[in-house]
C-alpha cells in the first residue's frame, strides 16, 4: 500500500507544518517593541519572512525525528501559506492624570440666576408692587432738596451776592421808601401788636415782636413792587420799566431772607461755648447756617490752642522760704 502510506506521510507533514506555523505565531506575539529602529528590524525580521523560517524549522524537524520519514515516492503539494501580517507595535500609554474640568463663565443669565439663590434674601428679588398700590401708598418723601429749573446766569449773580452779605443800608432805606404799601391793599402792611397784649408780655417778647414785624414790613414792599411790574404791564406795556420794578423786588426779598439768617444765628450763637464764638462769628453761610467747613475750623483752632499751650512761657511759683 503505497499510496496509502505516501498520504499518512504527508498528513505527517501537515501536522508539523501547523505545529511550526502556531510557534512562530506566538513567538511573533511576544516579540516586546524597542524604541530603537534597529533593534525592531532585528526582532521582526523572521516575522518578515515566515516561509525561509518554517523551512529551516521543518528540516531540523526532520532530521531530529525519525517518525515521519522523507517520502521518496513525491513531494507533498504546497500548500498556500497564510499570510502573515505584523502584529501593530505596543505603544507605552502615558500615565492617566486626573482630568480638570475648567468651567466656562456664566453668561449675565446665570450669573443673574446664581447670585439670587446665593443670596436670597437681596432687595432686587423682591417682586414689584402693581401700580395701583404704589399710587394708593403716595409719593415717597426725599432728604435730599429738590431744586428747579435754572434761571439765566446774569440773575443769579445779581441775587447769590444778596442772599449773603445783603443789601448796604442806605440803598435799602431807599428802595423801600419807593415801595410803599398801596391804598387799596393795606393787609399788605405788617399788623401791629394790640396795646392789651404788648402790656401783658415781658420786654424779651416785646422786643423779639418788633424784629418780626420789620421782617413783615420788608415782605410786604417786595409784593408791592412785583404788583408795580405786573401794573405797568398791563397799562402801559414798558417793558423795561416793568423789568427795573421787578428787580426791586428780588432784591428786597433777598434782603430780607438774608435778614432771616442772621436771625437764626444770634438765636443760637447764645447757647454755644465761649471758646468757639470767634470761630462762629466769622462764618460765612452757604448751604448749612455756619458753612460746610465749620468742622475743619474747629479742629484748626484746637490745634491752635494745643501749640500756644506747649509754647507759652510757665512762670515759676516763688520759693516759700
Amino acid at each position: 500500500m503505497p499510496k496509502r502510506s505516501a498520504e499518512e506521510k504527508i498528513e505527517c507533514y501537515e501536522r508539523k507544518i501547523r505545529k511550526l506555523r502556531e510557534r512562530d505565531i506566538g513567538q511573533h506575539r511576544r516579540i516586546r517593541v524597542i524604541s530603537s529602529d534597529s533593534s525592531n528590524s532585528e526582532g521582526l525580521e523572521d516575522a518578515d519572512q515566515p516561509e525561509l523560517s518554517l523551512k529551516n524549522n521543518a528540516k531540523d524537524l526532520g532530521n531530529s525525528s525519525g517518525q515521519c520519514p522523507t517520502p521518496s515516492i513525491r513531494e507533498p503539494e504546497p500548500m498556500p501559506e497564510p499570510e502573515l501580517t505584523p502584529e501593530p507595535e505596543l505603544a507605552v500609554e502615558p500615565v492617566s492624570r486626573p482630568e480638570t474640568r475648567t468651567e466656562k463663565p456664566l453668561e449675565p443669565l446665570a450669573l443673574e440666576a446664581t447670585s439670587l439663590e446665593q443670596n436670597p434674601n437681596d432687595e432686587s428679588a423682591e417682586p414689584e408692587l402693581d401700580p395701583e398700590l404704589l399710587e394708593a401708598l403716595g409719593e415717597s418723601t426725599s432728604d435730599t432738596p429738590e431744586f428747579g429749573e435754572r434761571i439765566h446766569e446774569s440773575l443769579a449773580k445779581l441775587w447769590l451776592p444778596l442772599l449773603v452779605k445783603g443789601l448796604p443800608k442806605d440803598k435799602k432805606e431807599k428802595i423801600l421808601k419807593e415801595y410803599l404799601i398801596p391804598d387799596n391793599c393795606r393787609l399788605l402792611q405788617a399788623p401791629k401788636l394790640n396795646a392789651e397784649i404788648s402790656a401783658a408780655v415781658i420786654d424779651s417778647v416785646r422786643n423779639r415782636d418788633k424784629i418780626l414785624v420789620v421782617h413783615q414790613q420788608q415782605l410786604g414792599s417786595g409784593i408791592t413792587a412785583i404788583n408795580r411790574a405786573l401794573n405797568t404791564l398791563l397799562s402801559e406795556d414798558d417793558k423795561k420799566n416793568a423789568i427795573q420794578h421787578l428787580s426791586n423786588a428780588c432784591r428786597i426779598l433777598s434782603d430780607s431772607h438774608t435778614v432771616n439768617t442772621n436771625s437764626r444765628i444770634k438765636l443760637i450763637t447764645p447757647n454755644l461755648d465761649k471758646n468757639f464764638l470767634h470761630i462762629v462769628q466769622d462764618a460765612v453761610r452757604d448751604e448749612t447756617l455756619f458753612g460746610n467747613k465749620l468742622a475743619e475750623k474747629i479742629k484748626a483752632a484746637r490745634a491752635i490752642e494745643r501749640q500756644g499751650l506747649q509754647i507759652k512761657k510757665t512762670n515759676p511759683k516763688p520759693s516759700s522760704s
